[in-house]
């Protein structure tokens, strides 16, 4: 069964082979920055990555930094993982950087091969940062830049990272961070995150400040890529396959065919069976996804989505966001020009720049797509079928 809310990781992972090509190719000269919501798979995909360059004996480490709310933490949990995980000569260099800064590190050099001695460096690292992080830092990233290898440093949920910071720390430090990447010719950074970075950082330092990644979209699956995984769970459960299940559970679930949203049907029908038994056929699915999926015991599965708005659009944009998205999902297409009339209507602000802002934030964060010659839609229609009911009614 494909995980519904874990990442997917040795059998589970399902085939991205032309996304993760094209990050390891874009990987030669840029870093990366990740484009893709909750659960599309883009923690899946840079567990992936890890693994494919640590088989070309690359250092490379993987940091989740949705608790971190300082730049001293931040710098902290990469120092820290490079010490924990990276090569020995790696290791060396950073630890004899580290002594030049550090006196507990100087007396206690034994204590950090010990779990509760790397818990005390980490603690260290950050209280000493804290009196100038940005040119002590700098001193620790000078010799991390003298390796004689390329080093990757993955990182996830990295907006929210931003979004926890004080704004005038989060402005500094993505300046730093952005120097940082231009100097380190040998650092190489795969960022993502589950919501838009470029509407964190658009009144945190402006998006100048991220535009030096190649960004890399994660959309859903090839249809060809669904089917077989739609099949490989029959087969799996013991169910009986025809390809016209196949077909009829993308049509439920309609372009694109994201990876969680495959999941939450397949795990319904699932329980549907478990519960009721009986033939898995076109009748069935229509059930399934009626009843299980869009009625209330499924409500669970996207309020996330509507959750998002509240956590990271700021008040006035929230609140034109959901007059927007309340339209989209009652019709095919929208016109852009009515959804601009609703952005003023509850902004109060005459400006098309600020509004094409919200579109591409509401874009970025695989809501809506926006087209030139037909306006507005929903990127999923099952995730406008959940969000008419719900989000919909007047």
């Amino acid at each position: 069964m494909i995980p519904v809310g874990n990442p997917a990781i040795g059998e589970d992972f399902i085939d991205r082979e032309n996304e993760v090509i094209q990050i390891l190719s874009t990987l030669e000269k840029d870093s990366v920055l990740l484009i893709a919501p909750r659960r599309f798979g883009k923690t899946s995909i840079m567990r992936k990555l890890k693994d494919e360059l640590l088989k070309k004996d690359d250092i490379c480490v993987f940091l989740e930094v949705e608790d971190v709310e300082t730049p001293q933490r931040f710098i902290s949990e990469i120092i820290m993982a490079l010490v924990e995980n990276g090569k020995s000569s790696i290791k060396t260099k950073i630890i004899s950087s580290l002594k030049g800064v550090l006196k507990w590190l100087r007396d206690n050099i034994e204590e950090i091969e010990t779990p509760l001695g790397r818990a005390k460096l980490r603690s260290e690292i950050e209280s000493d940062l804290k009196e100038d992080w940005m040119e002590k830092s700098r001193q620790i990233f000078d010799t991390i830049n003298g390796a004689d290898s390329t080093i990757y440093i993955i990182i996830d949920e990295f907006p929210i990272a931003i979004k926890n910071m004080e704004p005038k720390e989060a402005e500094k430090f993505l300046h730093w961070f952005r120097k940082l990447r231009q100097v380190s010719g040998n650092l190489r950074f795969i960022v993502g995150g589950s919501v838009s970075i470029d509407n964190v950082v658009r009144g945190t330092g402006g998006v100048a400040v991220i535009n030096d990644f190649r960004r890399v979209k994660i959309g859903g699956f090839q249809k060809e890529i669904a089917l077989e995984a739609i099949s490989k769970v029959f087969i799996d459960e013991g169910w009986h396959y025809e390809d016209y299940i196949g077909e009829k559970i993308l049509g439920s679930i309609g372009e694109a065919y994201i990876p969680y949203f495959i999941a939450v049907m397949l795990s319904a029908l699932k329980e549907e069976n478990i519960l009721n038994g009986g033939e898995i056929n076109e009748n069935l699915i229509d059930k399934v996804y009626n009843l299980r999926i869009l009625g209330s015991e499924g409500k669970h599965y996207f309020e996330h989505y509507s959750h998002r708005l509240r956590l990271f659009y700021p008040e006035m944009e929230e609140k034109a966001a959901r007059a927007i998205l309340k339209k989209v999902c009652s019709v095919d297409n929208y016109p852009v020009d009515l959804a601009f009339g609703f952005f003023k209507e509850m902004t109060g602000i005459d400006d098309s720049e600020k509004f094409m802002d919200l579109i591409a934030d509401l874009s970025n964060d695989f809501y809506i797509e926006y087209d030139q010659e037909n306006g507005l839609k929903f990127y999923s229609k099952m995730l406008r079928d959940w969000w008419r009911i719900y989000h919909g009614s007047s």
